[in-house]
């Protein structure tokens, strides 16, 4: 995981984050205040990495099936590096959960989460280093009218 990945990224995680903030407004029983202030909290991260989004937005479109590829192996990095954070903070969420079938279970996908990227991690760093020019070709082929 490198800087450089999280500053060309900056358009998909906002992308994300919009869809989040537009399904926020169709949510009931939320004040209009905390919708109000979520949206802004939003506009000012696009005001202030504006550049940067669309700098992401142009090295996308411009080869959208490598950088696909990049950013999927580039997140799982830094979802594995987060499980630092993730797992203390899980840990006391099941504690104070109320709801003990709610805390199995945050335990459980927590559990199967980490497994998961164990196992991704281990076929990444064993597996043949051609793999992911052999995927992006693929996306290539199944999409054949994109870069």
């Amino acid at each position: 995981m490198n800087e450089f990945f999280i500053v060309k990224s900056f358009f998909i995680f906002l992308a994300l984050w919009g869809i989040g903030v537009v399904l926020l407004w169709f949510r009931p029983r939320i004040e209009i205040f905390w919708k109000i202030i979520a949206t802004l909290i939003f506009l000012f991260y696009l005001w202030f990495f504006f550049d940067e989004i669309r700098s992401g937005v142009a090295q996308f479109t411009d080869q959208w099936a490598a950088f696909s590829v990049h950013f999927l192996k580039e997140l799982t990095v830094l979802v594995f590096v987060n499980l630092f954070f993730i797992w203390p903070l899980s840990l006391i969420l099941i504690f104070y959960k109320a709801d003990d079938i709610g805390a199995e279970r945050l335990l459980k996908f927590i559990c199967l989460l980490t497994l998961v990227l164990w196992i991704v991690f281990i076929i990444y760093f064993f597996a043949n280093r051609g793999a992911e020019t052999q995927l992006i070709e693929g996306i290539r082929k199944i999409f054949p009218h994109g870069n």
